[in-house]
């Protein structure tokens, strides 16, 4: 009797793992199949309408080029029709940018968060220039999945610009790194910090808060891959998110995965 009772247990735990195995594998096609989708219509735009529009834009200087002076008119027109243009084409960028970052697609994602770490520290913020820096330790990214680079590239740029945003930090540190059959991502900043309990239950009760909904996409970006993401900061102390996401198959030989 207890021997059955103990086969039963094992098997109704045997089952509930496999169906926990079968969920994370279906979230994570899902996550691939998506990610697939946002690259093709990145291209199909990057393609075809946005080099439409680079063409129309040449077309349109040539005719006020070519036309004559007499013709305000028809001059006024035309450079209206340069700067709808000009501006059609800056959101189909901005869209491609949304769909798939072009960055990843040239440069990888080491090279991707470097890029994002300058263009942070190009301008001033809030405070004065922030001093934006970037670790990589490990050699695991050219193994990394793609729709795994996305989700880490987002996270981390949400969570620097949250910093640029509303912490005013004088620094921002990103690190990097491929340990085993894992990657971690870890995002610091020297600002003001907040509470993250207050953030998360006033998003939910308003529904009106940005960094509520910033602090949550990061967190089902990783959740949805099997990863998590965790949030440390408290008022004048700075700023930690840390994105912990598992790459099945890479284990290292002979090494056990680290809980």
């Amino acid at each position: 009797m207890v021997k059955r009772q103990v086969l039963s247990s094992c098997r109704r735990l045997r089952t509930a793992r496999e169906r926990e195995h079968a969920a994370e594998r279906f979230a994570e096609r899902a996550v691939e199949a998506q990610e697939a989708e946002r690259s093709r219509l990145s291209r199909e735009i990057h393609d075809g309408i946005a080099q439409r529009l680079a063409s129309l834009g040449f077309h349109l200087s040539a005719a006020e080029r070519a036309l004559p002076e007499h013709h305000p008119e028809a001059l006024a027109q035309i450079m209206m029709a340069r700067r709808l243009c000009e501006l059609s084409a800056a959101e189909t960028r901005a869209a491609i940018g949304g769909l798939r970052p072009p960055v990843l697609d040239d440069l990888g994602l080491s090279a991707a968060l470097a890029t994002l770490a300058r263009e942070a520290g190009d301008g001033p913020g809030p405070s004065g220039v922030i001093d934006v820096t970037v670790t990589i330790e490990g050699e695991l990214e050219d193994e990394l999945p793609d729709h795994v680079q996305t989700a880490l590239y987002r996270i981390a740029q949400e969570a620097v610009g949250n910093s640029l945003r509303h912490a005013s930090a004088t620094c921002v540190d990103l690190l990097l790194e491929h340990s085993f059959d894992r990657v971690r991502l870890r995002v610091t900043d020297d600002g003001n910090g907040f509470s993250v309990r207050d953030v998360l239950a006033q998003g939910l009760v308003r529904g009106v808060r940005p960094d509520c909904y910033g602090l949550r996409g990061m967190r089902e970006r990783a959740e949805l891959l099997g990863g998590r993401v965790a949030v440390k900061s408290r008022p004048g102390a700075g700023t930690a998110v840390e994105a912990v996401i598992p790459i099945p198959g890479l284990r290292a030989p002979g090494r056990p995965s680290r809980p």
